[in-house]
Formats: structure tokens, C-alpha cells, sequence
């Protein structure tokens, strides 16, 4: 079963006075609504909250781009990897 990862970094040192916490509390309701739309089928933060893994499922490519484009943490992010990979299991 295709999916689509997206592997982002970020870093805060780079954007002195980002109040991240309240982005945080913007990007949220993002997420929430892909996964009650069953397209977002996981979703990580890195430990050093610098970063975030995004499975999504039932989209192309292109879809998956526009979401993560229209996520407000998306200016801040130095950088974004989309990688096609199939669900073993």
C-alpha cells in the first residue's frame, strides 16, 4: 500500500522572537482534520521538537505538497523530504 513520509526539520535558533508554541497551536487543528479525513495515517515529532515525520495515505503527491505547504510551521522549516514508499505491513 502506497504512502508518502515527509521528513522536516526545523530549526528555532534560526527565527529569534517565533513564538513557536502558538504556531504549534495553529498547525494542530491541520493535523487533527487529516486524521479524522483518514489521510494522515501517522504523524511524529523529533524528540528535540526540531522536526516531525508525516505518513500519509489515499493521496498523491501533489495533495500531500499543497497540505504541507498551507501548514503554518511550513515557512520556518529548512527543510522537507517527501519520499514514496509501500506499507509492508
Amino acid at each position: 500500500m502506497k504512502r508518502i513520509a515527509v521528513i522536516t526539520t526545523k530549526i528555532t535558533a534560526h527565527h529569534q522572537g517565533v513564538d513557536f508554541e502558538a504556531l504549534k497551536k495553529k498547525e494542530m487543528p491541520f493535523i487533527q482534520k487529516w486524521k479524522e479525513e483518514e489521510v494522515l495515517e501517522n504523524f511524529y515529532i523529533n524528540a528535540d521538537t526540531n522536526g516531525a515525520v508525516l505518513i500519509f495515505k489515499n493521496l498523491e503527491m501533489e495533495q500531500v505538497i499543497k497540505n504541507m505547504e498551507g501548514l503554518p510551521f511550513f515557512p520556518y522549516l529548512v527543510k522537507v523530504e517527501y519520499i514514496e514508499i509501500n506499507k509492508i505491513f
